[in-house]
């Protein structure tokens, strides 16, 4: 898989990153070697801002989401919201419909999600849903639209917060800072795949987007975390 690929070379990137830029120091004091097992002086773990962390992992999450799925609104006379997935493609090189929030027609008189089985092998079942249900979908769906279009200013803006943060950084900690926003993108990436699959389970389409965001916001904070503890252990 793409995604799994361009993680694992970012897990990599860590360990390189900590294994030749922190380290572990040596046992000395006053210049003479002492026993290792020696008790050292209390160190309180230092933790980025998990605020921080939350906002870049929502980052990572809406550009999951531009980058795999596009909404449209209405089409034809029972569509109310069209989900498709850009990984998968027609002959004509178009995006398949994922997931369509419909109204009621034909044989299918209540409103209902439509998931295309070209793409999940499962047969449609046309999941019923009230017609409330449906329109807060619609709505959501703008809303979702809105932010997959912003998604390439968004993640702009974090890249170059990211990049402000580690010029104002002290030079011998801009290692660890790169660790860290690698961790928290790696994180929030993963966490967003992750948050779209339980959000398809609970509601195809718009739980997918949802959860994409969320996963990522989520994935984002451990991937935080994850980079806080990969520092602490090879710090100085």
């Amino acid at each position: 898989m793409r995604t799994s690929s361009i993680f694992r070379q970012h897990g990599i990137l860590i360990l390189v990153i900590s294994a030749f830029l922190f380290p572990i120091s040596s046992c000395r004091e006053d210049n003479r070697e002492h026993d290792c097992s020696d008790v050292s002086k209390p160190h309180t773990m230092k933790f980025t801002s998990p605020g921080q962390n939350m906002a870049q992992g929502a980052a990572a999450g809406a550009a999951y989401n531009a980058a795999n799925y596009a909404i449209k609104s209405g089409g034809r006379a029972s569509n109310i919201l069209n989900i498709y997935d850009k990984t998968q493609t027609s002959s004509l090189g178009n995006p398949k419909w994922f997931a369509r929030i419909d109204a009621p027609h034909g044989n299918v008189p209540f409103h209902h999600i439509n998931v295309n089985k070209a793409i999940t092998g499962v047969k449609d079942p046309h999941i019923q849903i009230s017609g409330a249900t449906a329109r807060a979908a619609g709505a959501t769906g703008q809303v979702l639209n809105a932010v997959n279009k912003a998604a390439p200013v968004i993640m702009a803006a974090s890249v170059l917060y990211d990049v402000v943060d580690v010029v104002n950084t002290d030079k011998k900690d801009v290692p660890k800072k790169i660790v860290n926003i690698v961790a928290t993108k790696a994180g929030g990436y993963y966490g967003a795949t992750a948050g779209a699959a339980y959000g398809t389970m609970i509601f195809p389409g718009v739980g997918t987007l949802i959860g994409g965001i969320v996963g990522g916001i989520f994935g984002g904070v451990g991937g935080g975390l994850a980079g806080d503890v990969v520092n602490e252990v090879f710090r100085n």
